[in-house]
C-alpha cells in the first residue's frame, strides 16, 4: 500500500513538472498576425522593369579585368537597392555577349537591344571605365600595411530602350576620392598597381556613379512594363514574370502577339517593334520559381510561348 502512494506521488509530480514545463515553453493566448503576401504596394503601382546591366567595358584593355568586374557590382548593388528593377542575369542571355563587342571596344547595343525585346526586357544599360588615375599619398611601416592613395576616375553609363533601340542616357561622370587599402608584406607598391586594387576602385566607382543611378531610374519609369509567357500547358499559362517582378495574385494581365520588327527604308536602321495583336487575358493565380506567376486563361485563346504580356 505504502508502494502504491509513493508511486502515485511520484507520477503526480511528474505530471505536475510536465504540466509547468509546457506552459513555461508554450503559453497560452500566444498573438498570431497574418502576414499580407504582397508583391506590391498597391494595385496601382509600378511594377519592376526587367533590366539588362551588360559586362563592363575597360577603355584600358592592358589593365586586370577586375576593374571591370567591380565597376559592374557596384552598379549593379546600387541598382537593386533602389527596389526598381528586376536585373538579368548575363548568363540568361541566349547568345555569347563578347560577340557583340566591336573592335572599337563598344557593344553593338541595337543588335542586343533586339534579343533583349524577346526576353521581355525594357531596358539594356552599357558601362565603361573611361580612365582611373592613382597616386599613392601615404605608406605604413609593417607586414600589415595600409596604403592611402587618391584616385580620379572617368566612367559612362548608356540605358538602351529595347522596344526601339532608343538612347535613354549616355552619362559620363568623375569622381576623385581618397582611399585606403591593406596590403600584406610588400616592399613597395606602385601607382599602376593601385588602378586596380579592387577596394580603391569600388570607391571610386561608386562616387562616380552615385549620380548616374537616379538618372536611369528616371529614364527606365518611362518605358512601359512588359513579360513573356515562358509556357503554355492546357488552361495553365506561365510567365516569366512573377512577384519579384511585382505581379500580385488576381492580377488580370493582356496578352499579345509578337509585332513586327520595323526598320527604317533608308537608312535600314532598327525604329521599333510594331505592337501585335490581342490574343485575350489572363488572371494570375501562384508563382513558381525565383520570378515567375502562373495564370489561368480570362478570356480569349491560341497563347504561345514568348506572347507578350502586360497589365491590363
Amino acid at each position: 500500500m505504502k508502494r502504491l502512494i509513493v508511486s502515485l506521488s511520484v507520477l503526480s509530480l511528474f505530471l505536475s513538472s510536465c504540466s509547468l514545463f509546457k506552459t513555461r515553453t508554450r503559453p497560452k493566448n500566444l498573438p498570431i498576425k497574418n502576414v499580407p503576401f504582397k508583391a506590391r504596394s498597391s494595385y496601382d503601382a509600378e511594377l519592376r522593369k526587367r533590366i539588362l546591366v551588360l559586362p563592363f567595358i575597360d577603355e584600358k584593355p592592358g589593365r586586370s579585368k577586375d576593374v571591370g568586374k567591380v565597376a559592374r557590382q557596384t552598379v549593379v548593388r546600387s541598382l537593386i537597392r533602389s527596389q526598381r528593377f528586376v536585373i538579368v542575369s548575363n548568363n540568361d542571355f541566349p547568345k555569347d555577349l563578347s560577340r557583340y563587342v566591336r573592335e572599337d571596344r563598344e557593344y553593338d547595343l541595337e543588335r542586343v537591344a533586339q534579343i533583349a525585346a524577346s526576353m521581355g526586357i525594357a531596358a539594356v544599360i552599357d558601362g565603361k571605365v573611361l580612365q582611373i588615375k592613382a597616386k599613392k599619398i601615404g605608406d605604413q611601416v609593417g607586414v600589415f600595411r595600409k596604403v592611402k592613395a587618391r584616385i580620379e576616375t572617368s566612367v559612362r553609363l548608356r540605358v538602351v530602350a529595347t522596344r526601339n533601340g532608343r538612347l535613354l542616357l549616355n552619362d559620363v561622370r568623375k569622381a576623385s576620392v581618397e582611399a585606403e587599402t591593406t596590403r600584406v608584406a610588400e616592399y613597395s607598391y606602385s601607382d599602376r598597381y593601385l588602378e586596380e586594387d579592387p577596394n580603391l576602385i569600388r570607391k571610386s566607382v561608386q562616387r562616380a556613379f552615385a549620380g548616374s543611378i537616379p538618372q536611369i531610374v528616371k529614364a527606365v519609369e518611362k518605358l512601359s512594363w512588359e513579360g513573356r509567357i515562358a509556357l503554355v500547358s492546357g488552361e495553365r499559362v506561365f510567365l516569366n514574370a512573377g512577384r519579384l517582378s511585382g505581379i500580385q495574385i488576381g492580377d488580370i494581365l493582356k496578352i499579345t502577339e509578337e509585332g513586327n520588327e520595323v526598320f527604317d527604308p533608308d537608312s535600314g536602321h532598327f525604329i521599333g517593334q510594331a505592337p501585335g495583336r490581342m490574343k485575350g487575358t489572363v488572371e494570375v493565380v501562384s508563382y513558381f520559381g525565383r520570378d515567375g506567376a502562373i495564370s489561368i486563361i480570362h478570356s480569349g485563346s491560341g497563347f504561345q510561348e514568348n506572347d507578350r504580356v502586360e497589365l491590363y
